[in-house]
């Protein structure tokens, strides 16, 4: 009798809030069955205001979110995250510098007064950097710079003042000149990871991510035009003098084919036998620096978990350079690239949160995952448990 519940028990069900038209459409392409009623699924895909849904969440209810992801969704509290966790001493592979450009979080006055300390007392083009708002998407706000004068006249006479207005609070990177070019056009890697339980830690990364390029060829001194310098598909379609002809995505097996074409790699498969074992040691050094503070906030019942991307850089050396870390990380599918990635990234995300929360329920131990198939640890306590 037992045997015949299990069989005929029905599979747990994903409610998508009407944000999330992308992930509904995923998972129906995974055959995971949908809620309309967020009471009775198991799950909660929340694109918009999922803050408000921490308290209401039932017992071993599933959400998308951490209540306090911004830890290292937000620019700049990516910046302090990273850096906090750094001075702690605890991971001994990896060094902040290996992994993030040196960054500067201008809305805090220590850090504030470091960028400028370090600043030459005369401009020059060799010194670039790139401001980003620190709560903005889609490449919105950036700005390619030398000339410094606008960051003094802004952040320069606030003195110990701390700045708590998000959208002041913009941080300066520094710009890498010698990005590995791709057709000559500067580039950008996006992957795909699962952050799927805190206590355990267990952090996932998906096989296959996709390949950005710019439009126009890369010309550095060219600071103004984003068509050159800012790579984020948004960006690139929104300006007027973007060529729909051009090719903007590229696979991971395409990359690999240019590189090896290119004799910048020997090895054929460089995605997964040198860049992915790299970016498992750098977003595992960024999970355990955010652990502390996904964990503010938990939500009393139920339980959080989330699907991030980052973004990577490739100097012309292929040392990856993580830039951002994205809630949510466009998931839309309407390219060739990208329909291959989404809909197996969402679904086997969602299925191995079902079968965590299963083994939650029945306290049992959970040392891997049946359903793991395309993802790959970068983290997981379970397996010491």
């Amino acid at each position: 009798m037992k045997f015949l519940k299990n069989l005929f028990k029905s599979k747990p069900k994903i409610y998508c809030d009407r944000k999330a038209e992308c992930a509904a459409k995923a998972f129906k392409l995974q055959e995971l069955p949908l809620n309309h009623d967020a009471n009775k699924a198991e799950m909660l895909w929340i694109r918009k205001g999922y803050r408000a849904l921490m308290p209401l969440l039932g017992p071993n209810q599933l959400i998308n979110h951490f209540p306090n992801e911004g830890a290292v969704i937000n620019k700049g509290y990516l910046t302090h995250t990273l850096k906090s966790y750094q001075e702690l001493g605890e991971d001994k592979e990896v060094n902040i510098d290996d992994l993030y450009p040196e960054s500067y979080c201008l809305y805090e006055p220590e850090d504030r007064k470091r960028f400028f300390d370090q600043l030459p007392k005369v401009d020059s083009r060799d010194n670039i950097w790139i401001y980003k708002p620190g709560n903005n998407s889609r490449g919105r706000g950036i700005e390619i710079m030398w000339r410094t004068g606008k960051l003094k006249k802004k952040y320069g006479n606030l003195k110990d003042q701390f700045i708590s207005n998000k959208d002041e609070q913009g941080i300066i990177q520094r710009y890498i000149k010698n990005p590995m070019l791709l057709n000559e056009r500067k580039s950008e890697i996006r992957v795909y990871w699962l952050l799927a339980s805190l206590n355990p830690l267990r952090v996932l990364l998906f096989d296959e991510g996709t390949v950005r390029l710019n439009s126009l060829p890369y010309q550095l001194d060219q600071f103004d035009n984003q068509l050159i310098h800012v790579t984020n598909v948004y960006q690139q379609y929104k300006h007027p003098d973007f060529d729909p002809s051009v090719v903007l995505k590229w696979s991971f097996a395409e990359l690999d084919r240019y590189l090896l074409a290119q004799k910048k790699v020997t090895d054929e498969h460089f995605t997964k036998n040198i860049l992915m074992p790299k970016l498992k040691k750098y977003l595992a050094f960024v999970a355990k620096a955010g652990r502390k503070g996904f964990n503010k906030k938990y939500p009393e019942q139920g339980e959080c978990f989330g699907v991030y991307g980052a973004d990577v850089i490739l100097d012309d050396q292929l040392n990856p350079n993580i830039s951002e870390i994205q809630k949510g990380p466009g998931l839309s599918f309407s390219d060739p690239i990208k329909k291959n990635i989404i809909p197996p990234m969402l679904g086997e995300a969602a299925r191995i949160m079902f079968e965590i929360r299963e083994a939650r329920i029945n306290n049992k131990p959970l040392p891997d995952l049946k359903n793991r198939d395309r993802y790959q640890w970068v983290i997981n306590e379970a397996a010491n448990l």
